[in-house]
């Protein structure tokens, strides 16, 4: 707990001094406006909803590809991931508390869009179920914690994975369902959503939202943290694979 603490306390030290890491705060905006505007002039007050969570969750989704996942590869391009191997302690800890500080800035895109929507459009939808809400906000954060690690593992072992995770980002949005809910994609893709933890986050949060009583959150909840927890054990294991592949040819730098 230590290790992971002085990992958290070193991030937030960092993004202080770096705000241009922040910058994912900055594209919210263009999303809430086009989705709130697509959605008041078309008369769809019942998709309202969908226009909050859809870039509250984008906003997510990019601090994790954004900053989270970068943050092994930080440290091999300062030349600072060799002195963490050589450390005492382990390094597991430190990277994953790094991480998580990030994603804690994770909610601040839910804050930010509810703002912009009373700000600019005058609307913010009721929450009807707020500890659903909130209880399926804190296992998202969770799970994008333990994505982000599996994604920063994977960004150390190839020096192309920053390309693919460019990549990942649009079909992520679709296939979750963060706006059109996952049932209105053609079936043939709808099987893949379930093993994107953001599909299950976000009929959950847009369900708290409804004024109809929320159906299975108990399961919904553990399918969120479950697939988290199979990324935290994933990363870690891949970090590991990682840190013993650089030892074994005596070098980070990418072959």
């Amino acid at each position: 707990m230590r290790l992971f603490l002085s990992g958290a306390r070193t991030q937030f030290w960092l993004m202080g001094r770096q705000p241009d890491d922040l910058l994912t705060l900055c594209t919210i905006p263009f999303t809430v406006v086009m989705l709130l505007s697509i959605v008041m002039h078309a008369a769809r007050p019942d998709l309202v909803a969908n226009a909050f969570l859809a870039p509250t969750l984008i906003g997510l989704w990019g601090f994790s590809t954004g900053l989270a996942a970068e943050v092994l590869v930080g440290e091999r391009w300062n030349a600072t991931l060799q002195l963490g191997m050589a450390a005492p302690g382990a390094v597991h800890p430190v990277y994953l508390g790094r991480i998580s500080a990030v994603m804690v800035l994770g909610v601040v895109p839910l804050g930010e869009t509810w703002l912009l929507g009373k700000l600019l459009f005058g609307v913010t939808p009721p929450v009807h179920h707020p500890w659903v809400f909130w209880a399926a906000m804190a296992a998202s954060v969770f799970a994008m914690t333990g994505t982000s690690l599996l994604l920063a593992a994977s960004m150390l072992l190839s020096k192309q994975a920053h390309h693919y995770l460019n990549f990942l980002s649009f079909p992520i949005y679709l296939l979750s369902g963060v706006m059109v809910p996952v049932q209105y994609l053609p079936e043939f893709l709808q099987p893949l959503s379930h093993v994107i933890f953001l599909s299950s986050s976000a009929d959950l949060m847009r369900d708290s939202m409804a004024a109809g009583p929320v159906s299975g959150t108990g399961w919904r909840l553990l399918a969120i943290v479950g697939l988290g927890v199979a990324a935290l054990v994933g990363g870690r294991v891949l970090v590991a694979l990682a840190l013993r592949r650089a030892r074994e040819v005596g070098t980070v730098t990418y072959a």
